[in-house]
């Protein structure tokens, strides 16, 4: 006999009652749900995905059939169905879901997708809303960035083995370290939806000290932890364990000590993979512990060459006359330059270093001739840094060969050039733009990369000391007014504007930013790129604008008087406006703006606050250690910070991972101006830098140095960079 509505109801109300806590919390978000049998709509607002799950069984009425819109645009939201099997009736219950863009159709920003739950065990519920079902992503959230198109089967993230793993890894640190519940889904949040790495994931939510993270995971199988990120696969042995076996079965060779091989499996208790790797060794093994994310980077490293070493082993097995590569940078056959630069060697060389400096997160690499060498230099965290040389003689074919790709003119290398191009790596798309310069001795080539989708961080994230983040968080959610931000060229200004848009794009305003050029692309606001060749410039596009019923509006740098001004009539006819200025702080964007001929009173009736930053380079978290001040120190520090000056500071002594630089990574040090009416008045009446300064001073104002002092007595960085940045 089929069970009662009443019975069905319950046991659905049982199974959201257990998957509801499970949920990840939503910014807030409208849900839209139809009902075709009704024929109306229903919008209900929520707060985050768990008060959506129990409002969509409400709405549901425990049985009645809600359908999903099928035609979506680019930024539309739509509501998906998790299929409940209760007491072997199915009811659909629909949580919503927004198209992320109009190439990919099927990327969710945030919901669940069509997944059957039919326990309330926490594991399978878990899964549910965690784990891809039939080929679609289950739950993503809004802030993690897309889930991009995966490249390989296997373990790649976004495959169901993937999500697997780290179901298991889970459950193994509850059993065998007793780690809470909530914890655990707390780590497979951070991990699956953010992309996070476990073993910062476990020290930021203070599952484990830091220190004792690698003790943590190797007690969870009883077997040595290996971080292959510090201690990096030689590349032996690939004979041994070929790519297909490494991929399938999450394995790779580490080193060999005589007969003995070291291998790294994600799942030290797949005894049946371990048997495999055992009889094709002949040989002893020991076996270590590692990470699925980190076995993954290092099958890429060894078996696609995505390595520094892999490079310098191809430049070893490249013909090494001059006859091979054209014999000089002089050569004028053009047809054999083209020819040559198509050859599988020199692509295999331009793509090797393309992909290794998306592995090393550099911003642009450099190519550049010298009389004796061609230097290859990365700007990694805001510091160029020569990594290798290439010999001259494979130069010409290089740089033709990155002309060819960028869409170049390779008959022309005594003209500056501009060009573009587009990659796509580890499920990432990167734009890269490409400029070429003859100098002395040939032309030097400069490539930026962009990565199409960025992860905008929130505003909190962006690294607001406390006081900070108070004073400007605010501005941001004012309707109307002028938000400046000021700082020099890579000093993360626009990253900063931008987090501020994702604060203010909920759906309901009209956003439009002028840009250039247009570097991220943002959904749900829209973007015009400046040409002055077709007449667009920041002045022109400003006035169209505020004819476009504008609520907010970024322009990406105010360069002259006529932007300036309207600008500023902008902020004062009812909207939010964000902007930058090259200005060294806050406090001078004001006086700058004075200089272009902009009235004091304007700025002041307009002008909601203004924050100067930069970018200092942080701690490698793989080497940091304490060190004690050394005497030369001291003597900077007393000056610095007089009132109890620290004896020990944190450094970073230099690995593979930070290249022996001691730093990984960049923080923003900022100085927060909020314009007061004190403050207004001043401006309005023409006061010079000195006497604003010494106004915000006087009500606890902290500039650049005091923030890049507090980060480097957190241990955040060091000395050397606080005087970098703030000299």
């Amino acid at each position: 006999m089929a069970a009662s509505k009443s019975q069905t109801g319950a046991k659905v109300r049982e199974i959201a009652d257990a998957a509801r806590p499970l949920l990840p919390e939503l910014p807030k978000a409208t849900r839209r749900f139809k009902r075709r049998r009704l024929r109306c709509s229903v919008t209900v607002k929520t707060d985050d995905g768990r008060a959506a799950l129990g409002e969509a069984i409400d709405l549901s009425g425990g049985g009645l059939r809600l359908d999903s819109r099928n035609e979506l645009s680019v930024g539309d939201r739509g509501t998906a169905q998790i299929r409940i099997n209760a007491n072997g009736e199915t009811i659909r219950v629909p949580i919503e879901i927004a198209w992320r863009n109009q190439v990919d159709k099927d990327e969710f920003v945030y919901g669940l997708s069509f997944t059957e739950i039919s326990s309330t065990d926490r594991f399978a519920l878990l899964e549910a809303i965690y784990a891809p079902q039939n080929g679609t992503t289950g739950f993503v959230d809004a802030t993690a960035g897309p889930d991009e198109e995966v490249q390989r089967a296997g373990t790649e993230p976004g495959t169901p083995a993937h999500y697997s793993y780290y179901m298991r890894l889970v459950r193994r640190m509850e059993q065998v370290k007793k780690i809470d519940p909530a914890d655990s889904d707390r780590i497979l949040y951070a991990r699956l939806m953010q992309g996070r790495a476990i073993r910062d994931v476990l020290a930021d939510l203070e599952v484990v000290d830091r220190g004792s993270v690698d003790e943590f995971l190797g007690e969870l199988y009883g077997v040595p932890f290996i971080d292959l990120l510090r201690h990096r696969p030689e590349g032996n042995d690939l004979d041994t364990i070929p790519e297909n076996l490494a991929m399938n079965h999450s394995v790779v060779p580490v080193s060999r000590n005589e007969d003995t091989m070291v291998v790294a499996m994600a799942d030290p208790s797949d005894l049946l993979t371990l048997d495999m790797v055992r009889n094709r060794a002949k040989g002893p093994v020991e076996l270590r512990f590692a990470l699925l994310e980190d076995i993954t980077t290092a099958i890429d490293n060894i078996y696609h060459g995505a390595s520094l070493h892999s490079v310098d082993r191809l430049l070893e097995s490249m013909p090494g006359s001059e006859e091979s590569f054209l014999g000089g940078p002089e050569v004028e056959d053009l047809e054999t330059l083209r020819r040559i630069s198509d050859t599988a060697p020199v692509v295999t060389l331009v793509e090797s270093l393309l992909r290794t400096s998306v592995e090393d997160r550099a911003s642009d690499i450099h190519l550049e001739p010298y009389a004796d060498k061609i230097a290859v230099r990365f700007r990694l965290d805001g510091v160029l840094r020569e990594l290798r040389t290439l010999p001259k003689n494979i130069y010409p074919a290089v740089v033709s060969r990155i002309k060819i790709m960028s869409r170049m003119d390779i008959t022309v290398r005594h003209v500056p050039q501009d060009g573009g191009m587009s990659m796509r790596y580890k499920r990432k798309e990167f734009d890269l733009r490409v400029s070429s310069l003859p100098v002395l001795y040939g032309e030097k080539i400069v490539i930026r990369l962009l990565e199409k989708n960025p992860v905008f961080r929130s505003l909190k994230a962006i690294g607001f000391s406390e006081r900070n983040y108070e004073l400007f968080a605010p501005l941001a959610r004012r309707p109307y007014g002028m938000i400046l931000c000021c700082g020099p060229t890579g000093s993360g200004k626009s990253t900063t504007l931008f987090a501020c848009l994702q604060e203010i794009n909920d759906g309901t305003t009209n956003i439009t930013t002028i840009e250039d050029p247009v570097e991220y692309r943002v959904a749900g606001v829209n973007q015009v790129e400046v040409s002055a060749k077709r007449g667009l410039t920041f002045a022109s596009v400003l006035r169209s604008l505020l004819r476009q019923d504008p609520d907010v509006i970024y322009v990406g740098e105010i360069r002259d008087r006529e932007t300036a001004d309207l600008a500023v009539r902008a902020a004062l006819t009812g909207h939010l406006l964000l902007s930058t200025l090259h200005t060294n702080t806050a406090i001078q964007s004001i006086a700058r703006l004075v200089d272009i001929g902009v009235d004091p009173a304007m700025i002041g009736s307009s002008l909601l606050g203004c924050i100067g930053q930069r970018l200092m380079r942080r701690v490698c978290d793989q080497c940091a250690e304490d060190y004690e001040v050394p005497l030369d120190e001291q003597m900077v520090l007393q000056e610095l910070v007089p009132v109890a000056t620290p004896k020990t500071l944190r450094r970073g002594r230099g690995c593979e991972k930070c290249h022996e630089s001691g730093y990984y990574g960049r923080l923003g040090v900022h100085e927060v101006v909020a314009v007061d009416e004190g403050l207004r008045r001043l401006i309005a009446r023409g006061a010079d830098s000195t006497q604003l300064l010494d106004y915000v001073t006087s009500r606890g104002f902290t500039d650049l140095r005091d923030d890049a002092l507090g980060r480097m007595l957190a241990g955040e960085t060091t000395l050397r960079e606080v005087l970098r940045v703030t000299a």
